[in-house]
C-alpha cells in the first residue's frame, strides 16, 4: 500500500459556495492522491470549479507547497485519498515549527482502500456527505504516535503486518501484480495475512523477550485494515496507545484460532499475547525490521523508541 509521492493540489481564492454541494474553500488547501479511488469524480468536480491545479512529483516540493500556503494565510487542509496520503501529510507538517503546524486543521475526502482514520471518526464515505463533514468545521484534537522520527495517527507495528505490506508491494510491482491488486483490492492484503497464517511465519526476535514474536501491534484506535478489530479499546484522544504483543502461536491451529481472534476483537483471551497500555515505550531487535504505520512501511531499523504526541492534530469531523 505504498503511495507514490504524486499530488493533485489544487486551492480557492475567497469566495462562497453553497453547503449542499460545494466545500468552502475559502482559504482551504485541498490535495488529492491522483492514485485514490474516486480521483476522477473528484478531479472533475474540481475542474467545473474552475479551480487551478498544481501536480507535485516530490515530498520536497509538497512541503514547499504546503509552508507557502501557511504563510499566505491558509489554516485549513482538506485530503482526498487514504490513510497513506494522511499519513505522508501529517509527517510534512510535523517538521513544521509548533507555532505553525499547531493552528493547522485537517479535514478528510476518503478516497482510498481501507480508510481507517475516517472509518474510526465516523467521516461519512460518501464523497458529497464528507463535503459537507468538512464544512461544518467542527474540530476534535487527537493524539499522534511517534515512532523514531516518523509519526502515524492509527495504527500499525512491527512483524507480521510490516511483512505483509512487504510482500504485498513486491507482488504489486509486476503489471500482473498491479492488475490483481486493481481487481482485488484490500482483500488482496487479507488473502497475503492468511497466506502467512496458512505456510507460517518465522517471526521476529526481541532482545529483552526469549521466543519468536508474531507481532507487536501499537494501536491508537480500535482497529487497522478496515477487518482486524486488534485493540477494542484504544482510543485516540486518551493520551496513551494500546500495545499487543503476539508470540508465535504453538500450534498451527492457533494460527487461524489467532487470526479469527485478531479480527472480532479477542485477542487478548489468548495465552500466547500480552498487552498493555502506554505513552512511551523502547525496544531491541536482533536484527532490523520494518514498522508498518497507517499502512505505510515507515522505517527499517533494529531499535524503535514510540511515544505518544497528545492532542497533536486538529482534525475535521
Amino acid at each position: 500500500m505504498t503511495i507514490r509521492l504524486q499530488y493533485l493540489i489544487s486551492y480557492s481564492e475567497l469566495y462562497k459556495i453553497s453547503i449542499s454541494n460545494f466545500i468552502m474553500l475559502s482559504k482551504s488547501f485541498i490535495i488529492v492522491n491522483p492514485y485514490s479511488i474516486n480521483f476522477k469524480s473528484i478531479k472533475n468536480y474540481l475542474k467545473k470549479r474552475r479551480m487551478k491545479y498544481y501536480i507535485s512529483y516530490d515530498k520536497k516540493y509538497l512541503q514547499e507547497i504546503i509552508e507557502n500556503k501557511i504563510n499566505e494565510g491558509f489554516k485549513k487542509f482538506v485530503i482526498c485519498g487514504g490513510d497513506g496520503t494522511i499519513n505522508v501529510f501529517i509527517n510534512l507538517i510535523m517538521k513544521l515549527p509548533d507555532n505553525q503546524n499547531n493552528f493547522i486543521k485537517i479535514g478528510i475526502i476518503p478516497c482510498g482502500r481501507a480508510n481507517d482514520l475516517a472509518r474510526y471518526m465516523r467521516i461519512p464515505l460518501d464523497f458529497e456527505k464528507a463535503l459537507e463533514k468538512v464544512n461544518s468545521d467542527n474540530i476534535k484534537k487527537i493524539d499522534l504516535i511517534k515512532i523514531n522520527n516518523n509519526y502515524m495517527i492509527t495504527g500499525g507495528g512491527i512483524g507480521l503486518p510490516s511483512e505483509i505490506i512487504q510482500d504485498v508491494d513486491n507482488f504489486s510491482s509486476s503489471f500482473v501484480g498491479k492488475l490483481f491488486k486493481n481487481i482485488l483490492g484490500e482483500y488482496l492484503y487479507f488473502i497475503f495475512t492468511i497466506k502467512k497464517f496458512i505456510f507460517g511465519y518465522k517471526g521476529i526476535d526481541i532482545k529483552s523477550d526469549k521466543g519468536k514474536l508474531l507481532a507487536i501491534y501499537i494501536m491508537n484506535q480500535s482497529f487497522l485494515g478496515k477487518r482486524f478489530n486488534l485493540a477494542p479499546e484504544a482510543k485516540n484522544d486518551d493520551g496513551y496507545f494500546d500495545i499487543k504483543i503476539v508470540k508465535i502461536p504453538p500450534l498451527f491451529l492457533n494460527n487461524l484460532i489467532t487470526l479469527s481472534k485478531g479480527i472480532n476483537g479477542r485477542l487478548s483471551e489468548l495465552d500466547w499475547v500480552k498487552e498493555k497500555k502506554s505513552n512511551k515505550i523502547s525496544f531491541f531487535l536482533n536484527k532490523p525490521s520494518y514498522f508498518m504505520g497507517d499502512g505505510e512501511l515507515l522505517e527499517c531499523c533494529d531499535k524503535f523508541t514510540i511515544e505518544i504526541i497528545p492532542e497533536a492534530i486538529n482534525l475535521i469531523c
